[in-house]
């Protein structure tokens, strides 16, 4: 007798299989069959431990993934984890008499120092600066955000002075662009009444001024200097501006003496430390990230909002290793609503394969097989609008 068709329901859900004498009720892979309520019940594979490491239970399936942070990525067996290997052997050796201008995101300076004299002393300021970066501080001198202070900045490539002296404030920039990525030595000295600021030893700036940088306070004259940032917010500037400078300081001679405190602080913090060899661009050998805070308001229009919007992504990359997060929109409650990412394996099919993907939240929008980890350069392209997306890699368009 063939149970199957002599009762169509007879296993409920699942697929009749018939045998001698008897049948049998099959569900699909990932599925257990329930006899009382005649159900398919997805098995969660994650109780049985079959990852290495954090497991995600899915619908007769289950995916395993590894904490690329930590240096690994999913193996050959989809299971365990391996290393994550370099796709190129990028220069990461740093100089221990160097100094990282960029290590704050907030703009917060590196270094603060503060000098006490007995005697009136006039600023002198020296060291050796590169950088790609076009905006930023180098430094700031002086008492407090009401009192006389200069700042050295850099705007558009070029050097900038901000100046306040007895409540006249004043910007003046001049000299070369000096964001070309060499070493260059920069000097900013105080006169009897003039500051004089100088590119590899020839005078760019020479500004009259009237009063001193030091201040009398408790019978000593006192100074503030801080490195990479200000003592008070960037608004409160004469003419604002954005304080992180992604550059590098060295020999650096604050009022012609050297401070060892800073170079043990340097030796001891390797975040403080530039990269020994650097190229325009940033690469990122999966320890760190650049982070970017950008606000927009949606405009209203009388009673109806404005909802055309676009989100535009050009890159040319060449990624350090094949796996990891090339970009992302991360919102202030840490979701992510757009992500690029470089995977090497198929989550779904369990395909090992080195893949592009777009993700909008937790779902994958576009995906293009391509292997990036050769060395080579890669222009990447990201176009995101309301009824429109479309990720391509090297001019092919994602699927």
């Amino acid at each position: 007798i063939d149970e199957c068709a002599a009762s169509a329901d007879i296993c409920g859900e699942a697929h009749c299989k018939n045998l001698i004498s008897s049948y049998e009720c099959v569900c699909d892979a990932g599925y257990r069959y329930d006899e009382q309520r005649k159900t398919c019940d997805d098995i969660n594979e994650c109780e049985e431990r079959l990852c290495e490491q954090m497991c995600v239970n899915l619908p007769g399936s289950y995916t395993c993934h590894c904490d690329g942070r930590g240096g690994v990525k999913l193996s050959q067996d989809m299971n365990t984890c391996e290393n994550i290997i370099p796709c190129v052997p990028f220069a990461v050796a740093k100089s221990v008499k160097s100094l990282y201008l960029g290590r704050m995101f907030s703009g917060t300076p590196v270094i603060r120092l503060r000098f006490k004299r007995k005697q009136l002393t006039r600023l002198v300021a020296e060291f050796d600066f590169r950088t790609f970066d076009p905006e930023g501080i180098l430094f700031f001198a002086g008492g407090h955000r009401d009192s006389t202070w200069v700042v050295l900045a850099l705007r558009k490539g070029r050097l900038e002075l901000q100046l306040k002296y007895s409540g006249i404030a004043r910007v003046i920039s001049s000299g070369p662009l000096i964001n070309h990525g060499m070493w260059q030595t920069i000097s900013v000295e105080e006169l009897e009444r003039s500051l004089v600021v100088k590119v590899n030893r020839d005078a760019v700036m020479k500004i009259a001024v009237s009063g001193d940088l030091f201040t009398l306070d408790k019978g000593l004259y006192q100074l503030n200097l801080t490195v990479g940032g200000i003592p008070f917010k960037t608004k409160d500037l004469i003419v604002p501006i954005n304080p992180r400078l992604d550059g590098c300081l060295r020999a650096w001679n604050w009022l012609n003496g050297e401070d060892s405190t800073i170079q043990e602080t340097i030796k001891m913090n390797e975040k403080m430390q530039c990269f020994s060899v650097a190229g325009r661009g940033s690469f990122y050998p999966g320890r760190g990230f650049a982070i970017f805070n950008l606000t927009y308001m949606q405009p209203s229009y009388g009673n109806e909002t404005k909802t055309s919007w676009k989100i535009e992504v050009n890159a040319v990359i060449q990624p350090a290793t094949d796996t990891g997060v090339m970009f992302a929109l991360v919102t202030e409650d840490a979701s992510v609503p757009l992500s690029l990412s470089l995977v090497d394996y198929h989550s779904t099919k369990k395909l090992k394969q080195q893949f592009v993907i777009l993700a909008v939240e937790d779902t994958v929008v576009s995906r293009l097989a391509l292997n990036l980890c050769d060395k080579m350069e890669h222009s990447v392209d990201i176009l995101l609008k309301k009824d429109q997306l479309s990720l391509r890699v090297d001019g092919m368009e994602g699927e």
